[in-house]
């Protein structure tokens, strides 16, 4: 039989808001097809993902957001390597949602999964998209960044999160941006040497670097249009250019046109290099970590994700 293994976050935003209790729905919802589990640390989350694997769960679901999904990811990868993972399902619920916008995937959580049971009744067979994912060390991830990427979560984090606090801060690049606001922290540089594909980028000061094997980062951008134009690579743009150049090119990074200037690269690539002068921090997923200043970006595990 056919069993969906379901991991909720406790933690995220819509599981906390709900007016329902999210367990209990998918429970209901589900009936004898899933195996609903909440996780509220990585330990258990491991805990968890080995009984699927040794039950042999078909399929594995996510309930939360792109972080949810970012640490679900990690850890099903590792758990069930060198073989490959189950597809997975993404059951929507968070503020960006960027993973399940790849593949068009609509509707909030129990909707989808009400989609994915009546599929399943009727003897049909999901549809399945391949996505490759991006490694650094021992974690996977569909979106990266740092430096103006990195800064503007640093921001969109400070107190109450939501697409009212994405827009303030977007309104507050914008402003710091045209004036050339001295000592913004949204604007910090890296300063670093990179190499993209063994061709080493001809500029240092980098304002910002986003790549993904998705094409969205929320909020109607649609910055990485060719992240699926060839397996094995990922679109990444890197840019050099001062604040005031990006804001005038506000529009052709929101519709995925490339910058203009000298100092920009926009390219598909499979290994990135980066070697800082100092430690930094940068995004995986929507979620921060910290380097000391040295990594690799390279092609990770591909992922099958679920649309019905």
């Amino acid at each position: 039989m056919y069993k969906i293994g379901i991991i909720v976050n406790p933690h995220a935003r819509s599981v906390q808001k709900s007016r329902q209790d999210i367990p209990s729905l998918l429970r209901k919802i589900g009936g004898e097809y899933v195996d609903v589990r909440l996780s509220t640390s990585l330990d258990e989350l491991d805990r968890i993902l080995l009984d699927f694997k040794t039950s042999g769960i078909s399929c594995i679901a996510t309930c939360g957001g792109d972080g949810t999904i970012h640490h679900i990811v990690c850890h099903m990868i590792t758990m069930y390597a060198p073989s490959a993972p189950p597809p997975l399902l993404i059951l929507k619920g968070g503020t960006m949602d960027n993973i399940a916008r790849t593949i068009n995937l609509k509707g909030k959580g129990p909707d989808i999964l009400t989609r994915m049971i009546a599929c399943l009744e009727e003897g049909k067979v999901p549809e399945i998209h391949r996505r490759d994912t991006m490694k650094i060390e021992n974690r996977y991830c569909f979106l990266f960044g740092l430096g103006l990427t990195t800064n503007f979560l640093d921001a969109v984090y400070e107190g109450e999160k939501g697409t009212i606090k994405n827009l303030k801060v977007i309104g507050r690049a914008i402003f710091e941006g045209l004036i050339d606001k001295k000592g913004s922290s949204l604007f910090k540089r890296v300063n670093a040497r990179l190499v993209a594909n063994g061709k080493e980028l001809p500029f240092r000061e980098i304002l910002a670097i986003l790549a993904g094997t998705v094409e969205q980062i929320g909020m109607g951008f649609k910055p990485l249009p060719r992240a699926n134009e060839k397996e094995g690579t990922y679109h990444v743009i890197i840019t050099g250019e001062k604040p005031i150049e990006g804001v005038k090119q506000f529009f052709r990074i929101k519709k995925g046109l490339p910058m203009k200037g000298e100092l920009n690269f926009n390219d598909i690539i499979s290994h990135l290099s980066i070697e800082a002068d100092s430690p930094f921090k940068y995004t995986m997923d929507g979620e921060l970590f910290n380097c000391d200043g040295t990594m690799t970006v390279e092609m990770g595990t591909p992922v099958e994700l679920v649309y019905v």
